[in-house]
């Protein structure tokens, strides 16, 4: 069970998310609708030839969820929270309630800025991308920057670190030392949302209680899966598919 927490506007693609957020059986009761405005939009061109893409996004008419409207009974009944520093000041929020209230709190940082700072203090689990720990930590290795990011997350009682590397992989460090996990060798076709897939496969092996070699591997092979259709979200797999491929996860 899941719920998105935040604020979308009224137009058409403000209805389109909250019409995708209740097929998918996702709670939408507590989303605020403001009048007026729209949501977070992002062009994503992808060049197949050069294997790259270029992403063009803006936030200009996207509403923002006040701290102070934070639903504090959905967070406090959760057993996982996941926050992002996209909209720091909600999301930090978000967290402490969570803290204070025993749910496990897992974040996604891609800004190396104040809320990084911030949202570090609060964080059971983080999980980032390469370029976040070269730039916050001058690490020139995952490996090197998962074990300072633990020390970071470690000294305000957090849990574990992992630093994702596309193609190679991910690190993951924690309290039973480090774990290396290559990434699965399938055909891509579209990587575009990967690495939000295996923030969201590793929230729900934290709320199911996988450690962490276990969740990596998990969330990992989730990530690739992914990878067979292009579009953000179509190559998404089932746990069923994520059990085919790998048998006991």
């Amino acid at each position: 069970r899941c719920a998105y927490l935040g604020a979308l506007g009224d137009d058409a693609f403000a209805e389109f998310c909250v019409r995708e957020f209740e097929r998918e059986g996702i709670e939408t009761r507590y989303i605020r609708r403001v009048p007026g405005a729209s949501v977070f939009l992002a062009l994503i061109v992808a060049d197949r030839s050069a294997e790259t893409r270029m992403i063009v996004w803006t936030d200009e008419r996207a509403p923002r969820l006040e701290p102070d409207q934070v639903p504090e009974q959905a967070i406090r009944r959760a057993r996982v929270l996941h926050v992002d520093n996209y909209h720091p000041e909600p999301a930090l929020a978000a967290a402490r309630i969570a803290r204070a209230h025993g749910v496990t709190v897992t974040i996604d940082l891609e800004m190396n800025d104040r809320s990084a700072d911030s949202l570090l203090k609060t964080c059971d689990y983080a999980i980032v991308p390469l370029e976040f720990v070269q730039e916050r930590y001058c690490a020139a290795q995952a490996e090197e920057g998962a074990r300072v990011l633990y020390e970071e997350v470690a000294a305000h009682g957090g849990s574990a670190a992992v630093v994702t590397a596309g193609a190679d992989g991910s690190v993951g460090v924690g309290a039973e030392g480090v774990v290396r996990q290559p990434a699965y060798r399938v055909r891509v076709v579209d990587t575009t949302g990967c690495g939000d897939v295996y923030h969201g496969a590793f929230a729900l092996g934290v709320a199911r209680g996988r450690d962490l070699e276990d969740n990596m591997r998990v969330a990992a092979a989730t990530a690739a899966l992914k990878c067979r259709k292009p579009g953000g979200r179509a190559g998404i797999p089932t746990m069923a598919e994520v059990e085919e491929f790998l048998p006991g996860a």
